[in-house]
């Protein structure tokens, strides 16, 4: 496995991930969208910023209408007395996910609290997210994450029945991953609004982060081959191939 391979595999791996196809185009559509709203003004830097914040919201709740469809249609979990059972583990999901999301956002705002005028301490959630709400082009920014979320939710899992595939605990923090790195993403954008008052670059670098990400997580989909392509040249010698592609098929969900 020298330089050839690795040439190959890189190859192989940027064809993968940045390719466009049916499955991603919503989401090139849905960046392009919000570079033209900061390119024209017609939306504020910080509110791209904030704006994935509010995606994390959507994410969540697909994800509870993703538990339902499983529960409901999906594989049985092996009887176990220590985890939730049945259509209590979404209860679960939103009670644990929102405090996950809450907490973050308590963060956030007292980060941001003396730089984005109106807001409040960083526990006065509901009169900050008024204020967010009311920031320049924020309605048009969740707008567009809401129907590139939905369509991928409907092209994804939806139209090849996906939920038939798993059970509930199979893909019970599936959305984690993905919301801990946007989150830590948004705030070391804020670090460039902040510190360096460079409100265009914070949002540029994190639109074409999330792109990347976005991207990423479509490539290793289920049904895609990329996922057990990668599966078979990351796993280690005493890993089995199929058990890494599962992880990694999960993780786009």
């Amino acid at each position: 496995m020298g330089f050839p391979f690795f040439i190959e595999f890189m190859t192989s791996l940027l064809k993968n991930i940045f390719q466009l196809h049916q499955a991603n185009v919503l989401i090139y559509a849905q960046t392009l969208f919000l570079c033209i709203l900061l390119v024209l003004g017609l939306a504020a830097p910080e509110s791209i910023v904030f704006g994935y914040f509010f995606e994390t919201i959507i994410i969540g709740l697909l994800h509870a209408v993703k538990l339902f469809l499983v529960i409901k249609h999906g594989k049985e979990d092996k009887k176990d007395h220590n985890s939730m059972q049945g259509y209590g583990s979404i209860v679960f999901f939103l009670f644990h996910y929102g405090m996950f999301v809450g907490i973050q956002m308590i963060f956030v705002f007292f980060f941001f609290e003396n730089s984005i005028p109106g807001l409040s301490h960083g526990f006065a959630l509901f009169h900050n997210f008024s204020v967010l709400l009311q920031m320049d082009g924020m309605l048009l920014i969740i707008g567009s994450l809401l129907v590139s979320n939905l369509g991928y939710f409907y092209s994804n899992f939806w139209q090849f029945e996906k939920y038939k595939e798993y059970a509930p605990s199979e893909i019970f923090f599936s959305p984690y991953v993905r919301i801990f790195i946007q989150q830590f993403v948004v705030i070391l954008a804020g670090f460039f609004m902040v510190f360096l008052d460079a409100g265009i670059v914070a949002a540029a670098l994190l639109l074409l982060f999330r792109l990347g990400v976005d991207l990423c997580m479509v490539a290793i989909r289920k049904h895609s081959g990329f996922a057990k392509e990668l599966s078979e040249k990351i796993a280690k010698p005493d890993q089995n191939p199929s058990e890494v592609q599962q992880q990694l098929e999960r993780l786009s969900e």
